[in-house]
């Protein structure tokens, strides 16, 4: 079984606590000094047969998943 990467484990996370990817982005660049752009979020958000992926880095899916599980 192949292992989800963090794209689709943030994709999931999002879906899951049924807000937007525009709420979602919000919150996680909320105090952040140097802020992720729409175009980056959406790119890590992408399905993985989209030409406008990129690969989600670890430290995005790891912040997002202390910040959105704490308002579960």
């Amino acid at each position: 079984m192949e292992e989800k990467d963090n794209g689709e484990q943030l994709r999931e996370l999002i879906e899951a606590l049924g807000i937007t990817q525009a709420e979602a982005l919000k919150r996680f660049n909320k105090g952040q000094v140097r802020p992720i752009s729409v175009g980056h979020w959406k790119a890590y958000l992408a399905r993985a047969e989209s030409a406008r992926r990129y690969p989600c880095p670890d430290f995005v899916l790891k912040r997002s998943k202390k910040l959105f599980i704490n308002i579960a």
